[in-house]
């Protein structure tokens, strides 16, 4: 997940994004940011194959325990309760059970220990969508109904796979092996991300561990390292504290340093200490970027109370360690491979549905909070619905999301290749951990994003589920019910399709914890109540929400349709599900707004009543220093006639380029592909061509109704490739060339509006929370709507 961090002052929530999925620091410039948190949650029922004891509301509500309090079932009233007061439906709530749901917690968090556990897009994440799939296949009830499972596979920029990494420690003449991990690496630089693999070769899947000894020398702090002789650091293993190179202790770009200093002294291998144990730093370094680390240097990461099989129990003993022996197999791969399982449980009315979700890859650690619990949850409420012979009143979509740690990958797949799904969904329910920087009690909290910007402030499905919370005693603080358009994790790819809301617990203890190796088991064993509130949470989504009918969508009914063509754009940061505003626009101007995903074309059917098409730029994901490209995506000349002809018949089409791989709307890699929108363009008069634009802003000359009321839009620095028009008519210019442009094309009314950067369609970008181009795309989304 990247973490959201809630900080409670004077009882007024402050939020900070803190994208620690690329580096671990609150406070590196890299992760923070104004932001958002959460969801909330609920639990009910009614269509049943048999009656099961009705729930009934608490009459005091001040009686209620604490989310940390244990709890064995959530509390009940006698049934002297006033008739009027109880809520008069079949219930398998009093089914859910802390111990099975713990039971498949510990699972998970057992599943590939000490080799990178659920580490996105791994061997882990692999064999925890396994675990699901064979635990789902053993409910009978859900069986009977015509359980579906559905394995999704997908690529991601980058992916490191830990085979081995073993650490042998050697005191008083006797070797002992103890617990260890390896670094990930960067997850979004592939020289970076190289220097982490043992072998230094992208892709290569040959097992080719290094394994080395040599004398233990232990290294505290940043002095330290710089006072190190080399010729006492030759040959030897070094055990750093991680708090020398913690980036929230030291700041960005100290680690590095200090890490170059020792592999420039040729130690012989590095391990990284972390003591959370011993009230000390609990972050470990697993998203450690590391400029200076080079192949043939092993680094593993270790916590100081795992070392207690050596006799090792301060940082005193360790340092009268005799010598180390290291074991270290890593592969990078880019493209890597990564996957979602969906569950789909039947319901009575198959032509409306509910999902529920959580990530199930972990960013290198137990992830025991982060995400395991959650991902809990889905089982156990698989487990109630069969145990309670449920019929649920609607299909319910169960999904396990993987690399949300990468960005969201799972989800923004999973959103792009279920549109048809998107179109009859209720409503969605993501689930997530968070932090609090106070201490307190564990929070249930819940966010949504409203449509205020267009004048709607209501948060339905948030209010809803509040209510309904309240109802059951399930404390949800009112504070922490938000409205925010940001996010972190996979509630926001929903956000331009269906009403969704993401449910999160968490709590100062728990959430430092987060992507450290101190989210484990342990670290949540308290949390029964909470998970208990959670799962019941999910059940009144699933269940109670789509008998009540409550009104979720605040959206025109659609007249019109849009669609978003993602045909041959691999990278998931560039695809429909992150042009949230544009997505918004359209709904709130009466259009239903479709997606064809990565490798799927456009058909004829398609594109005869689409109002409006949008082309995303050509991109995949390419091999490393100019290798043959494992694959190369180009657009195919019956695509070409096709896009050509809807326009000849009056369509309105929007081409997009990008000079570069783009995550969360900042530039990354450059993008090999982007001259193959010409195959395209071409045929209109238009191509792309030139030096990418240095600038931020494309700035308005004329007049258009598209660009009404607009000075400048916002684009992305040395991303927007310079357009040539034969003809048209030039809405935008950067440093005096065109940015955007407008053409007529056939005798039937059609046009193409040329954009140079994907980023002026608003490409979500937490960087830039007010810097967007939203009246642009309304101006965009009227112009359509009135051709």
């Amino acid at each position: 997940m990247a973490l959201v961090s809630v900080e409670l002052i004077d009882s007024n929530p402050t939020f900070f994004y803190n994208e620690i999925g690329n580096s671990p620091s609150a406070r590196d410039g890299e992760m923070k940011r104004n932001l958002f948190c959460l969801l909330v949650v609920g639990a009910l029922m009614f269509v049943s194959c048999k009656r099961l004891p009705v729930l009934k509301p608490v009459a005091d509500l001040t009686q209620l325990p604490t989310p940390t309090s244990p709890s064995p079932s959530l509390p009940t009233v006698p049934d002297s309760t006033p008739t009027a007061q109880v809520v008069e439906m079949s219930a398998p709530y009093s089914l859910v059970s802390r111990e099975r749901a713990f039971g498949y917690l510990e699972d998970l968090v057992n599943l590939q220990p000490y080799s990178g556990w659920r580490n996105s897009a791994t061997e882990g994440e692999a064999e925890a969508l396994d675990y699901v799939a064979d635990t789902l296949s053993e409910l009978p009830h859900l069986q009977d109904l015509g359980l579906e499972l559905e394995r999704q596979s997908f690529h991601v920029f980058l992916a490191t796979e830990i085979w081995e990494s073993r650490l042998f420690l050697t005191n008083n003449g006797q070797e002992t092996e103890v617990p260890a991990n390896a670094v990930s690496g960067n997850r979004r630089d592939i020289r970076q991300a190289l220097r982490f693999d043992s072998d230094g070769a992208l892709n290569d899947v040959d097992r080719e561990p290094i394994d080395v000894s040599g004398q233990v020398l232990l290294l505290r702090t940043f002095a330290d390292v710089r006072a190190l002789a080399q010729e006492d650091a030759e040959g030897r293993i070094v055990f750093l504290d991680f708090d020398a190179i913690d980036p929230q202790e030291t700041g960005t770009g100290v680690g590095a340093e200090l890490v170059t200093a020792l592999i420039q002294k040729h130690v012989a291998g590095l391990v990284l200490v972390v003591a959370g144990g011993h009230g000390e730093s609990a972050q470990d370094g697993t998203f450690l970027e590391d400029a200076g680390m080079n192949e043939g240097i092993p680094m593993l990461n270790v916590r100081l109370e795992d070392l207690a099989p050596a006799g090792i129990d301060s940082w005193e003993a360790l340092a009268g360690i005799e010598s180390a022996h290291l074991i270290w197999d890593t592969d990078v791969f880019s493209p890597g491979q990564s996957g979602n399982l969906v569950a789909r449980i039947p319901g009575a009315d198959s032509s409306r549905a509910v999902i529920l979700g959580a990530h199930i890859d972990s960013a290198n650690t137990p992830g025991a909070g982060d995400n395991a619990l959650n991902c809990a949850v889905l089982l156990e409420v698989a487990r109630v619905i069969d145990e309670g012979m449920v019929q649920p009143p609607v299909d319910i979509y169960l999904v396990w999301f993987g690399s949300e740690e990468l960005g969201f990958n799972g989800s923004l797949h999973f959103v792009n290749t279920h549109q048809e799904l998107m179109d009859r969904t209720l409503a969605a329910f993501l689930m997530d951990g968070f932090t609090a920087w106070e201490p307190g009690p564990t929070i249930l909290a819940m966010q949504e994003a409203s449509h205020a910007r267009f004048g709607n402030p209501s948060l339905p499905f948030a209010d809803y589920l509040s209510q309904k919370a309240a109802v059951y005693g399930i404390p949800i603080p009112p504070e922490m019910i938000l409205d925010s358009e940001f996010f972190s994790s996979d509630d926001g790819p929903f956000y331009g399709f269906v009403p969704a809301v993401r449910f999160a617990f968490g709590n100062q203890a728990i959430g430092e914890r987060f992507h450290t190796p101190y989210d484990t088991l342990e670290s949540v064993q308290d949390q029964g109540g909470v998970l208990q509130q959670i799962a019941s949470m999910a059940l009144i989504a699933a269940l109670e929400a789509p008998l009540d009918a409550p009104n979720l969508r605040v959206i025109p009914k659609p007249e019109r349709r849009a669609l978003i063509v993602a045909t041959h754009t691999e990278v998931l940061q560039m695809n429909p599900p992150l042009l949230i505003h544009l997505d918004r626009a359209l709904a709130w101007e009466g259009f239903d707004v479709g997606v064809i995903p990565y490798g799927q074309s456009p058909g004829s059917a398609d594109l005869a009543d689409a109002d409006l098409v949008v082309v995303l730029p050509v991109i995949d994901y390419p091999s490393f220093d100019g290798d043959p490209t494992l694959y190369d995506e180009q657009w195919r000349v019956d695509e070409i006639e096709m896009l050509v002809s809807y326009v000849e018949q009056g369509g309105f089409l929007v081409l997009t380029n990008s000079a570069n791989r783009l995550f969360l709307g900042q530039a990354c890699d450059t993008n090999e592909d982007w001259e193959d929108v010409n195959a395209l363009a071409i045929p209109f008069g238009i191509s792309y061509g030139g030096e990418p634009f240095r600038t931020i802003g494309a700035f308005v000359v004329g007049s258009h109704p598209i660009t009404e009321g607009l000075s400048a839009l916002v684009m992305t620095p040395k991303n927007g490739l310079p357009l040539t028009l034969q003809g048209g008519e030039v809405l935008a210019e950067t440093e005096s060339q065109t940015a955007i442009g407008l053409m007529d094309y056939g005798g039937a009314g059609g046009q193409i509006l040329a954009l140079s950067d994907l980023r002026l369609l608003d490409l979500y970008n937490p960087r830039e929370s007010e810097r967007d181009n939203l009246d642009f795309l309304r101006n965009l989304a009227r112009y359509v709507r009135g051709r």
